[in-house]
């Protein structure tokens, strides 16, 4: 009888905490990003223009872009078959104004032009050669 009046308790309790929601997904009609790419063997440092990606999708509690390993996987498939150079960390910023994604582009750009800019190489990827395409994250389920 004690053992039945625990798990009540326990499962009472459990109906008591807070749930925690799913985030809730957006799709942007059209947001910035641009791709950074780099070899820390290396001193040669590529960074892609800002370019207008249709459809992203991002988390609207964190404003986190969904899909971003995606993202980030076209850019080291590019420079893994198109470049031959297989071995490089790529990262993908994202912004969804123009204001947001150039503040967010200088400041990436400043370490590598600024002071220490005769450490590096820093290429630039133009839109010809290299274009984000859009990811789809809808989900099954809903």
């Amino acid at each position: 009888m004690r053992f039945i009046k625990y798990i009540l308790l326990a499962m009472a309790m459990t109906a008591m905490l807070p749930h925690q929601t799913q985030a809730k997904s957006i799709v942007a009609p059209k947001a910035y990003m641009f791709g950074f790419v780099a070899n820390f063997s290396d001193s040669v440092i590529y960074i892609t223009d800002i370019q207008t990606v249709d459809s992203v999708w991002y988390d609207h509690k964190t404003k986190f872009l969904e899909g971003r390993s995606t993202y980030s996987n076209q850019l080291r498939e590019y420079f893994a078959n198109t470049l031959n150079q297989p071995h490089r960390t790529c990262i993908v910023v994202f912004g969804l104004t123009r204001k947001e994604i150039e503040k967010k582009y200088l400041k990436m750009r400043k370490p590598y032009t600024g002071k220490y800019a005769s450490r590096y190489e820093l290429r630039t990827l133009n839109e010809n050669e290299f274009r984000f395409k859009p990811v789809n994250m809808a989900r099954e389920d809903e």
